[in-house]
């Protein structure tokens, strides 16, 4: 049986190169969000860098920059995306079930916040409080006023009770639960906080009960 030839001396001509997956838009544009938070835990802040941001997402530096002059504007535009959006809320003119819309935003936001990622972007990057703020507090407290004129419009509110200090009560309570180590901060607590705490705080007693929709 002839023996095979010995082959130590010759190379073998490359394989095909492996074709680069081609992302646009949306697919694009998520690939380099998850980086940004992929990063943040590797490196934090501070070794946040457009050139590690475009490596981890298998992109180019010039698709980052034609968009987003630096990391700071990129980590906003992250954090805007990962965030609800309060436009997503349905109010739908029964008070409880507003109610609990409007408090489950808050709910889903806190949920967010607390990622480990975006934590350490927090203790270092003032811009995240700055959108935090404009994307879910200022949003959740108009809508919170809103939900309770309505109800007072309706005879479901004692006549008074919308005003913007009451509008906090609720959310103060979800965010402060999730300040002080988020223990229990479900849906179950949601109802809790709507069903002892604000609709006791602003009913009409002389007007119609409130829908016991959830």
């Amino acid at each position: 049986m002839a023996s095979a030839p010995d082959r130590s001396g010759v190379h073998e001509p490359p394989g095909p190169a492996a074709t680069p997956v081609r992302r646009r838009g949306r697919a694009l544009e998520q690939a380099i969000f998850q980086a940004v938070f992929d990063q943040l835990l590797e490196v934090g802040y501070a070794g946040l860098t457009m050139d590690g941001v475009a490596a981890a997402a298998g992109t180019g530096k010039a698709p980052l920059y034609r968009r987003w002059p630096d990391k700071e504007a990129l980590l906003s535009d992250a954090l805007r995306d990962r965030l609800p959006d309060a436009d997503d809320v349905e109010i739908v003119g029964d008070l409880r079930r507003d109610l609990l819309a409007v408090l489950r935003f808050m709910f889903s936001a806190c949920t967010v916040a607390g990622d480990p990622a975006l934590q350490l972007a927090k203790a270092e990057a003032d811009a995240t409080h700055d959108v935090v703020r404009a994307r879910v507090s200022v949003p959740a407290r108009r809508m919170m006023l809103d939900v309770l004129r309505a109800g007072e419009a309706r005879g479901e509110v004692r006549p008074g009770a919308a005003t913007p200090l009451v509008a906090r009560v609720g959310i103060a309570v979800v965010v402060y639960q999730n300040l002080t180590g988020g223990d229990g901060l479900d849906d179950a607590f949601i109802e809790q906080v709507v069903d002892e705490v604000l609709l006791p705080l602003v009913r009409n007693p002389d007007g119609p009960a409130p829908g016991q929709g959830g």
